[in-house]
């Protein structure tokens, strides 16, 4: 029998576990140590691209199959789905190398080889005869040409309009940018950018924050000397910009009640010259545990992971105070393909109940006089404007939103809507989707 096509191989594996759960980005690194630098970027090529553009194969494949692709076994349905990768989107594959692998993989793994080799010849044989949902239904049509599930379409068709959803699906298949944030307590931007450049890393300066640099590396980050002394944190732009919402002093005794893994604490540790103290809260010990790694790492000494609930949690009394809300996560769908197949409708309501608790339990923790931060990496209506409206109405005055544009960067204010709201989306300005509000308590 032929030689396993190893890279394929892995990428079909973590295609198959990724449908019972499992995240993608996670199974990538754990591959990373078993490939070399060019199989582990041909690896994520293959997970994320079937990921990004999934409901697009299927239906491809769907118009010469007798029965929907969807129906066979997990193997074989995630065999045809790489091979039709392959021949639809990477011109520097062969359509010979891609079905002969596929059919490969499936004598050894889906079973169906005749079924698969079959498939995929006709496949390239007629991939122009495909017929495409019509403009008579643009949910349809949206959900299978930008591969997004029909639920989260709706939504966005009904808020936005044909034309502005399609443009936001789009973004979400563009692959997001790797980007870093310095470490000022150990080094400067400049200082950082120099590091990685003279290891062959491509490092270009971010638009909005002053502490961030966007990335292509040649190697592993892991395997940088600047990640190895702690001069950096991968952290998207957005999620830099939420941290300087919260504008922390030197000093000051601070809480971050969703903290894990780490990476708005660190920040603000940095923001605040390491002085101070800052309680990371989590109910997970494992996650815990990541934020302990980042501290070491990054030595942000005033950092103290805790244990506990952010809807229960009644220790201290703090003078500033992050939530950044467990959330839907559909702003970053372009990061993580794999969430869009693996969530309903329903994950809007749900985390919804758990954020006002979060919002409404915390509040009372912080001082008068003092600031509060909530954000979200979702788009939802229901998890950001909503769950504020819902907490100022319940607190009969005792806070109001406070516009957050003084504390951000110039270059970030127009990132801010007039209600006070800090918004960013994958098409413009090309970060992760993120809101965030600045909320004060009066007195």
């Amino acid at each position: 029998m032929t030689p396993l096509d190893n890279p394929r191989d892995k990428a079909l594996e973590i295609l198959r576990r990724t449908e019972t759960g499992a995240y993608a980005d996670i199974l990538l690194d754990q591959a990373r140590p078993e490939f070399g630098a060019q199989d582990n970027a041909f690896i994520r090529e293959l997970v994320y691209g079937v990921l990004r553009n999934r409901a697009r194969l299927d239906w491809s494949l769907d118009h010469f199959s007798e029965r929907p692709v969807g129906k066979a076994d997990q193997w074989t349905r995630n065999i045809l789905r790489l091979g039709a990768y392959q021949m639809l989107f990477l011109d520097r594959v062969p359509v010979s190398a891609a079905v002969n692998t596929s059919t490969e993989l499936a004598k050894r793994r889906g079973k169906k080889p005749g079924y698969v080799n079959g498939l995929l010849r006709t496949l390239d044989r007629s991939r122009g005869a495909v017929a495409w949902p019509g403009p008579e239904d643009p949910v349809k049509r949206l959900s299978v040409l930008y591969s997004h599930p029909a639920w989260l379409v709706r939504r966005w068709e009904g808020r936005f309009g044909v034309e502005t959803a399609a443009t936001l699906l789009a973004a979400n298949n563009c692959p997001a940018p790797l980007v870093i944030r310095t470490n000022a307590l150990k080094t400067t931007r400049d200082g950082l950018k120099a590091s990685l450049e003279s290891e062959g890393a491509t490092a270009a300066e971010t638009e909005y924050s002053p502490a961030g640099l966007a990335i292509k590396p040649s190697v592993g980050l892991s395997t940088l000397t600047a990640f190895r002394e702690g001069w950096f944190m991968v952290q998207d732009e957005a999620a830099q910009l939420v941290s300087m919402m919260l504008a922390p002093h030197p000093g000051e005794t601070m809480l971050d009640a969703c903290a894990a893994p780490g990476g708005k604490a660190t920040h603000l540790a940095e923001i605040m010259g390491n002085q101070g103290v800052l309680i990371a809260l989590d109910t997970d010990p494992a996650r815990l545990g990541k934020i302990g790694e980042n501290i070491q790492r990054l030595g942000t000494t005033i950092v103290k992971p805790v244990k506990g609930d952010a809807t229960r949690h009644q220790e201290g009394s703090f003078d500033k105070i992050l939530i950044d809300a467990p959330c839907s996560g559909l702003g970053v769908l372009r990061r993580h393909p794999d969430g869009r197949w693996n969530k309903e409708e329903k994950i809007v309501h749900e985390r919804q109940l758990v954020q006002q608790g979060i919002l409404d339990n915390c509040a009372g923790l912080l001082r008068p006089g003092g600031a509060l931060v909530y954000a979200t990496c979702t788009t939802e209506p229901e998890e950001n404007e909503d769950v504020i409206a819902a907490f100022l109405k319940g607190k009969g005055g005792e806070f109001q939103v406070e516009d957050p544009r003084p504390f951000l960067p110039p270059a970030a204010a127009g990132l801010v809507d007039d209600a006070g709201y800090f918004r960013t989306w994958p098409k413009k300005p090309g970060m992760d989707g993120f809101f965030g509000v600045r909320l004060v308590r009066k007195g």
